[in-house]
Formats: C-alpha cells, structure tokens, sequence
C-alpha cells in the first residue's frame, strides 16, 4: 500500500513538472513571437498609421507655441517705450540718442549741467530710474509663468511618455497621451496659460504705473526749478530797483525833503526779498536733489537751469477724456486682469475638482494590450459603467472638501468687481478735479500774462515818476514796486502751475494728452 501511495505521488509531480515545463515554452514562445518575413516585407516600407496620439500632440505643440509667442511679444512689449499700452512714447531719435549715455553718470551729468529741456529729462530719466527697473523686474518675472506653464506640462508628458506608459516585460515601448491630460476643452493647461497671461497684463499695468509716477515726479519737479529760477531773476531785478529808491530816497532826506522813515521802509522792503532770495536758493538745491533722487544721480552732481520749453497743449474737452480714462488708466487695468485671472481660477477649479458631466465612456486611452489573459494588470476597454464606487457612495467622493474654496474664490471675485466699480466712479471724480485745475491754471496764466503784469508796471512807472517830482507820497511806491513783483512772481507761478496741472490731468487719465 505504501509503494502504491509514493508511486501515485511520484507520477503527479512528473505530470506537474511536464505540465509546468510546456506553459514555460508557451509562455516563452508567446513573448518572443515574430511575424513571417512575408508580412515583415510588406509592412517594412510603408508608412506608419496615425494613431490618436498625434492630433493631441499636434495639439499640445500648438498650445507650447503659443504660450511661447505670448512671452515673446510681451518682451518685446517690456523693452520697447513706444508701444500702444506704454504711458509716455518719447522721440525715438532723441531716446536712441540718450540711451548711448544713459549708463554713465558724468556724461547724464553733462547733459543736465547747463540749460536742459524736459524732454531730455523725461527720457533719462526713464532709462535711469530705479523704481522703473525694479517694475521691470517684476514684470520679468511675471513672464516665467508664462514658461511655468509650458515646462511644467512638458514634464508631465516626458513622465507619461517615459516613464508610466512604459511596460518593458513584453511588446514595443511605446509612449501614450492621455485624453484626459487635454479634456475637456480648453483643458487645463490653456486654462494655466491664460491666467498666466492675466498676471502679466496685471505686471504691466503696474509698470506703467511706475513710470507714469515717475514721470509725473519728473515734471513737478521741473516745473517748481524752472519757477524756482525764474523767482531768483526777479527778486534779483527788483533788489536792484529797491537800492535805487533806497538811493532816491536818502538824496531827498537829505535835501529835507522826505522823512528818515521812506529809507527806513526801503530797507526793511529791501532786507525782507534779499531773504526771499535765500529761501529760494535753498529751495532750489531741493528741487535739484529731488531730480537726482529720480535720475539715480550722485549728491554731488551738478543741476543747471532748466528751459522754458513749449507751453502745454490746447485745453482738451473734459467730456471725452472720461472714455479715455477709464480705458487706459492702469489701476483699471490691472483690477480687471485680477477679476479675468480670478474667473480662470474659478474655471480650472471646476474642471479639475467638481465631477464630470459624462460617464467617460467616450475616453479611450492609446495604449496598446501589452498583456492578455490572467496576467492582464487591467481590462483593455471599461468593463462596467458604475455610477459609484460602492453601495451609495458617487465616484469623486472628496470633491466637496474643495468646493468651499471655489465658494470663497467667487466671494472675493464679487468683491473685486464693486471695488473695480468703484474704482471707476472714483477716476471719473478725478478726472473732474484734474481737469478743473488745468482749467483754472489756464485762466490765471492768461490773465497775469495779458493784464495785471501791465497793468502794475504801468502804476509802478507812474507813481515812480510822480514820488521823484514830489507829486506822490512815498507809501504808495512801495505798495506799486510789491504789486508789481508779486504780479511778476503770480504770472510764473502761473505757468508753473499750467504744466503741473497738464501732468496731473495726464497722470489721472493714465495716457498721454496730443
């Protein structure tokens, strides 16, 4: 009975081992099946198939391509100051011309020693600010999210291509795209490109804001030193008319003809605008360290005097500026990049975080059925249209932990479309007020220019010739020499203020007036 039982035993594990033996030479022979040398020489030449894979390569190409051309115009934007957006578009001669020296602090030094002009300023500025570069930077910076996006989507298809779809056990080593990586349309990553498009329309927006801030900086101060000056040449003429009349009234004081108290008056009149003069030569060096501030310039450096260039342009129409402002004005712009960027935010987290509206029976991979049989690691096409992962449970049962961010997203989105509202109606308001001020500088420019500086010159020369002859008391040639400077001092100060004025109303509405 025992030699029975170990000869039963024995005849089962040789059956085994054959059994074994002729699913390994199966096995093997499966795995290293070739076709005939018929079938290989007639497919050998002819071309290859394409697969589903090529029009979503195509596709993800096209989309890398114009992710690249976006970055490059928008280089090409940052390095010229000429383009449709750009606040200030200077002279390109005079720019190419300053840009040589623009670098060198003696030669920008040179240019700014004597009379200068303030379009020279304006651009040396430009080129030379520290708060312009810095709004370069970031706005340089803002442009690597535009490469972000294509670098980091070129990635995940190297992983898909090289690294998950591989399957070296057996059959060609063959890459696959995923559908899912570009549905559903316009798929994530043009979702990502165009939020990183918005950040850059945000970058710059707030560039021109730095230089229109600059700029307008750059303009005041030139202003105030060409009045600054302007004050100095007067105060020192009429220094010289007062020592005149200190003169003429000591000669009749010493005839017995007036009384000590005229000169006494003439010297305080004379000792009080000598003063003046100094304040404003203190005020001066202000002006001119503010422009060196701007410039980036060395203490030290010296400022000339600047010149009187051409007056601003013709008042402009307060009702079609309002349009022009709320186009261009950066702060606008920069608030409705961020409500564009919030809204593809919103978008991509819907398409990547709430369920789907479809079954999925439409997506198909391109992967080719690499294992058959028991060996098989998944079913080659969806074997089953489940509605649930389980008894009751849906198939994206986490989604909702997320869905209160996107509630919050589009709280805050709503929030920044009344702050862009009201951001509107506060710039129609300053545009109003800009306007007003120009306006009224206009007004007195023209009036000091056209009547009261003639008008008190004229009472200076009459009261002057009346007090020499004895005709006129002596109280009121002082009060006609002090209307007569402050009438002298009112129409600069007027001019001043027009060119100011123009800055501002241009500052406002965030483009350059004709």
């Amino acid at each position: 009975m025992k030699y029975c039982t170990a000869l039963v035993l024995a005849l089962i594990l040789l059956g085994s081992n054959y059994a074994l033996a002729g699913y390994g030479s199966l096995k093997k022979e499966f795995n290293s099946y070739q076709p005939s040398i018929f079938y290989q020489e007639n497919v050998r030449d002819r071309e290859p198939l394409e697969t589903a894979d090529v029009p979503d390569l195509d596709a993800f190409k096209m989309g890398i391509e114009q992710l690249e051309q976006a970055k490059a115009s928008w280089q090409e934007a940052v390095a010229s100051s000429s383009s449709a957006e750009s606040f200030f578009r200077p002279d390109p001669e005079r720019l190419r011309r300053l840009q040589e020296i623009a670098a060198d602090d003696e030669k920008t030094t040179a240019v700014l020693n004597e009379k200068f002009l303030l379009a020279d300023l304006e651009i040396l500025v430009l080129l030379r600010s520290p708060a312009i570069k810095a709004a370069q930077a970031n706005m340089t910076a803002a442009l690597q999210s535009i490469s972000q996006v294509a670098n980091l989507e070129e990635i995940l298809k190297q992983y898909t291509a090289f690294t998950e779809a591989l399957m070296t056990a057996v059959g060609p080593m063959k890459g696959k795209v995923p559908v899912k990586n570009s549905f559903p349309f316009p798929g994530t990553m043009a979702l990502k490109g165009e939020i990183a498009n918005q950040e850059v329309i945000a970058a710059r927006a707030q560039l021109e804001i730095a230089r229109r801030t600059v700029l307008t900086k750059t303009r005041k101060g030139y202003w105030n030193l060409l009045f600054n000056h302007k004050a100095q040449e007067i105060s020192s003429d009429m220094v010289q008319l007062l020592k005149h009349l200190e003169t003429v009234a000591k000669t009749r004081y010493e005839t017995g003809k007036t009384g000590f108290q005229n000169v006494i008056q003439v010297r305080i009149k004379l000792a009080t605008i000598e003063e003046e003069l100094n304040t404003l030569h203190e005020k001066q060096l202000t002006l001119e360290a503010l422009l060196k501030n701007l410039l980036n310039l060395p203490p030290n450096s010296r400022i000339g005097a600047p010149t009187a260039g051409e007056a601003p342009g013709e008042m402009p129409l307060l009702d079609p500026l309002y349009p022009i402002a709320l186009a261009k004005r950066q702060e606008l712009r920069k608030t409705r990049a961020m409500i564009a960027k919030m809204e593809l935010m919103i978008e991509m987290a819907e398409t990547m975080i709430l369920p789907p509206l479809t079954l999925n029976l439409s997506r198909f991979e391109d992967e080719a059925v690499r294992q058959v049989g028991t060996a098989a690691q998944k079913e080659t096409f969806p074997a089953a249209t489940t509605a649930a992962m389980g008894a009751g449970l849906p198939k994206a049962p986490w989604f909702g932990s997320n869905d209160a961010y996107i509630n919050r997203t589009r709280h805050s989105l709503q929030a920044l479309r009344n702050t862009l509202a009201k951001m509107e109606a506060e710039t129609l308001f300053m545009v109003r007020r800009a306007w007003f001020s120009l306006d009224k500088a206009k007004r007195e420019e023209a009036l000091y220019a056209d009547n009261i500086v003639d008008l008190s010159q004229a009472a200076l020369e009459v009261v002057t010739s009346g007090y020499e002859s004895g005709k006129a008391p002596f109280a009121d040639v002082i009060t006609s020499y002090t209307n007569w400077l402050q009438a002298l001092l009112k129409q600069e100060q007027s001019r001043s203020d027009l060119g100011i004025a123009y800055s501002v109303l241009e500052e406002t509405i965030g483009a350059s007036l004709p």
